[in-house]
């Protein structure tokens, strides 16, 4: 209903019919918003891609056998278990250009400290840093239940044929886990894509808009600004999005329901 509308709670006493208006201004007319949507999808990309990997680094290791491995597969997954506006603020202090601990330990080597939130070029990449410290133990704790499922005797008859380590891992391994990858990645996207805490408590959208998702711009234009109508429509553009992730992996489950099925009835 009030996506239809302008509504600008602070000054306006009643909502005024705008039809589509309020989707037109942000798809056709709202330069802002085409600037988060992208840097919401880079930050979805690269963070999921890069948790991916250290996780699967990490589960291939803490599956092989050495004295400590319960310990850090413990340790690993406490990020994941902190709350995600605690971590916001915990490293909104520890990356403090001037007082923060990280800066202070570069310049006790010697080296220059960071403008970790305060440069439009690195700011973003400070989010993704801290959102990989947070979510890569979900992509581990995936990977390494895969890891645990996969069948010894196809990895001793490889040994028997002579297959290296890198070969049982790419012919074996790889594509055992291939479903189990496609599906947490689409997990991951999809909560990606819901990025809120770590902008609001690390960098508040900037420096000039570079760390600014869709989810703060929602936040801005109907909880700040008092836009009820803008940001009403704005949550209806979200949730298209978020419904074509759903949709994708949807997809995904049921194409493996399918393959289990076929491998079934061999």
């Amino acid at each position: 209903y009030l996506a239809f509308h302008k509504w600008h709670a602070n000054t306006m006493p009643n909502p005024r019919w705008v039809g589509w208006g309020n989707f037109k201004f942000f798809l056709f007319e709202d330069p802002r918003f085409w600037q988060d949507l992208g840097f919401t999808v880079k930050y979805v990309v690269i963070s999921v891609l890069v948790e991916l990997m250290i996780g699967l680094l990490l589960a291939s290791l803490l599956s092989q056998q050495f004295r400590g491995k319960n310990f850090f597969r413990v340790v690993y997954l406490i990020p994941m278990a902190c709350p995600p506006i605690a971590v916001a603020f915990l490293w909104r202090m520890m990356l403090h250009p001037d007082v923060g601990v990280i800066n202070s330990m570069l310049k006790f080597i010697g080296l220059q400290g960071v403008k970790w939130t305060t440069s439009a070029t690195v700011a973003p990449f400070t989010i993704i840093m801290v959102d990989v410290w947070e979510w890569t133990p979900f992509m581990f704790l995936a990977l390494y239940a895969a890891f645990q499922s996969l069948p010894l005797e196809l990895y001793q008859a490889a040994a028997v044929d002579g297959a290296t380590s890198w070969q049982m891992f790419t012919q074996i391994t790889l594509p055992l886990i291939t479903p189990v990858i496609i599906t947490i990645s689409l997990i991951r996207a999809i909560d990606a894509f819901k990025l809120f805490e770590l902008v609001f408590g690390i960098t508040s959208g900037g420096p000039g808009g570079s760390t600014e998702s869709l989810s703060y711009y929602t936040y801005l234009n109907g909880m700040k600004w008092f836009k009820l109508g803008r940001g009403a429509a704005l949550s209806w553009l979200f949730l298209i999005v978020l419904l074509i992730l759903a949709l994708l992996l949807i997809l995904r489950f049921k194409r493996g329901e399918r393959e289990q099925q076929v491998a079934a009835a061999k």
